[in-house]
């Protein structure tokens, strides 16, 4: 079996995609498709978050869209700072793994793309009326990542709440493995690509495959496309 996968492998593989439509359809045309591969996927994964939500009998408030994240940073992964609590919670991210595996690789040209639709399509995913304005991203170039979650009012009360529900209950139930989440990030982007792009998207796909398992070998590779026939819409 191959190493345990890490948000290291889910930056690089959506890089090594990125690199491959913008080489196949030039930057326009391929940021375009890029752009919008991520949005789907974004927008699956938030409403997993709120079936998960809904299961438990909890409304989907912004609050409650940040005790329900698919993954967890380990120890010395990420660094953020809270600004601003409440009536809206302001977040300044200095350090994420995708940045960094992006940096120490060369790909943030191609990664950056990533940032610019992920997180709102995560929130759009979960409750289409919530609001998460992004005031800038690191692989952009900006100095740290801003995100203005509105009307989180994240009181006291609220913290306490949230902490039980990222600790306790639903607590680590709602996170997924890395290699789920490197699977599906294969699979949504390889279908809006073929919707986008038609035959000219096995080629495409096939390339970020090849660079994937370059790094990590076969073995990892038949892990990300086991997923194949994994519906990503509902809870595994």
């Amino acid at each position: 079996m191959p190493d345990k996968f890490t948000p290291t492998h889910h930056a690089l593989l959506t890089a090594w995609i990125s690199r491959a439509v913008v080489n196949s359809e030039g930057a326009e045309e391929g940021e375009r498709v890029f752009r919008k591969a991520i949005a789907a996927y974004g927008n699956q994964r938030g409403r997993r978050m709120a079936l998960r939500a809904e299961a438990n009998g909890h409304p989907l408030t912004m609050a409650n869209y940040l005790a329900y994240g698919e993954w967890a940073a380990e120890k010395g992964e990420m660094e953020m700072k809270i600004r601003e609590k409440s009536p809206h919670t302001r977040a300044h991210v200095l350090k994420c793994p995708w940045h960094t595996a992006w940096k120490e690789n060369n790909l943030l040209p191609y990664g950056r793309y990533f940032c610019m639709e992920v997180d709102e399509a995560l929130v759009e995913g979960f409750n289409k009326d919530l609001v998460l304005e992004i005031g800038g991203t690191q692989s952009n170039g900006d100095e740290y990542c801003d995100f203005n979650f509105k009307d989180a009012n994240l009181t006291p009360m609220k913290l306490l709440g949230l902490a039980w529900k990222k600790s306790i209950s639903p607590g680590k139930k709602v996170q997924m493995p890395w290699e789920y989440h490197v699977g599906h990030l294969y699979k949504t982007l390889s279908e809006v690509i073929a919707e986008q792009l038609g035959e000219k998207a096995g080629g495409i796909i096939s390339t970020a495959l090849k660079d994937f398992t370059d790094k990590y070998g076969e073995e990892a590779g038949r892990t990300v496309t086991s997923f194949e026939n994994t519906d990503f819409n509902q809870l595994p």
